[in-house]
């Protein structure tokens, strides 16, 4: 990791411009990350399916899989059978949503390509 002359962790950037629309900022943090991706593509392919089944198959643990799929879940790329603040007790199933998917990729390449 490279430091600043006096020791000090870089800053992290915020582009300032009206392009970096709240979409665009979901779809880097969703596909900017390896295992988001993998889940996704696991569900994309196999979904619906359980927490388990997801830690099962991707090269993540439980609470890795676990903060994902909040993740995944608060942009809209994934959907899930039981609401949350009803799961306690339940085995929630979880599924792509490819429509917000594309939604995403689309935003972001809105931005890249400054279209």
């Amino acid at each position: 990791m490279l430091f600043s002359k006096n020791g000090a962790m870089p800053r992290i950037t915020q582009p300032h411009d009206d392009a970096w629309s709240p979409d665009v900022e979901d779809a880097v943090a969703t596909f900017g990350n390896r295992s988001r991706n993998e889940i996704l593509r696991f569900l994309t392919a196999n979904g619906p399916a359980s927490r388990g089944d997801i830690v099962a198959a991707v090269s993540a643990g439980e609470p890795s899989v676990a903060k994902h799929l909040i993740a995944l879940e608060q942009v809209g790329a994934i959907e899930v059978d039981v609401e949350a603040g009803r799961r306690h007790g339940r085995s929630p199933r979880y599924s792509a949503n490819p429509a917000r998917i594309k939604e995403l990729l689309d935003a972001h390449l809105r931005y890249v390509l400054e279209e």
